[in-house]
């Protein structure tokens, strides 16, 4: 199923959870083209590369803007989506990218019920350890009017602190306010007031990179690994360094059995591919449900 994502239209999945495969990552450690694969998550008949869809004929997207006159009334707009979203229950999901070292992002996008993405939700964890949280971007036309960032990290002094961090934009997306609190412990952010802070100004794109798998997030031929009984197919961009995501194989389909053929001859090439959540004693995990070349 595709969506065009950069138009904030988006598929309709289930939340994601993540399931961590060790040996697959101490097998891909030892092949010399392989890159590194990541936990496996997914999301149910999603696609890869969700730029293509067309909207159906006789349908206009109906995009309602606001415009805010005060802090109180984004405040009070951010509110509304959170209802208008967690009643819709709707989400578009990207694949779980992570590297070698740690470093993890994946993208969810909270829609309405046309389908329109309203909140971005970025996890992401910058593989030292001390620094792990999520970014959330509250939607005006297709554009951040707020900002805010949940994270975990260690300090100058190696202590842990949580801090809540909230920044205001402008129509235009200029940054106009920020404000933020912490705690030692997440558990103790409410009792906290906000004071002011920094500017901080986040920008979405690459979260949309993510969603759409597009620039360092692209789903190219990256090789197999076979574990037990089972065999994974492992893509990301054409970079030793760069992210990676693995999806279970429980069939072979033409693309498959093409790659097989000559993974040698095919390292590398930009693949789309659908992936589903699968469930096994109690652990979910991503899997294979088709693909082809692109160009």
């Amino acid at each position: 199923m595709e969506s065009n994502l950069d138009e904030k239209k988006a598929f309709v999945c289930y939340k994601p959870v993540t399931f961590t495969r060790q040996v697959i990552l101490n097998e891909i450690k030892a092949m010399k083209k392989y890159i590194f694969p990541v936990l496996l998550i997914g999301l149910v008949s999603c696609g890869s590369d969700n730029s293509n869809q067309t909207p159906e004929k006789g349908k206009e997207k109906k995009t309602i803007v606001k415009h805010f006159k005060n802090e109180a009334e984004m405040d009070g707009h951010l509110l509304q989506l959170k209802k208008i979203t967690e009643s819709s229950g709707l989400t578009a999901n990207s694949l779980h990218y992570e590297k070698g070292d740690g470093t993890m992002i994946e993208v969810i996008g909270h829609l309405d019920t046309a389908n329109v993405i309203q909140i971005l939700e970025e996890q992401f964890s910058d593989g030292n350890g001390k620094t792990n949280g999520t970014r959330f971007y509250f939607l005006n036309d297709g554009k951040p009017f707020m900002t805010q960032e949940l994270i975990d990290q260690i300090d100058g002094t190696n202590e842990a602190v949580f801090i809540d961090r909230i920044s205001y934009y402008d129509e235009k997306g200029k940054i106009i306010k920020t404000k933020e609190r912490s705690a030692s412990f997440q558990d103790d952010i409410n009792k906290k007031g906000y004071k002011p802070a920094p500017l901080n100004p986040i920008k979405m794109d690459r979260a949309m990179d993510v969603l759409n798998s597009k620039k360092e997030f692209a789903t190219t031929f990256q090789g197999f690994v076979h574990q037990d009984m089972f065999s994974y197919v492992i893509l990301g961009p054409d970079d030793p360094n760069g992210f990676t995501t693995a999806l279970r194989l429980d069939y072979k389909d033409q693309l498959i059995n093409i790659l097989y053929s000559d993974p040698d001859k095919y390292l590398g090439a930009k693949l789309k591919v659908n992936f589903e959540v699968h469930e096994d004693h109690g652990f979910e995990f991503q899997v294979y449900a088709g693909g082809k070349f692109i160009d």
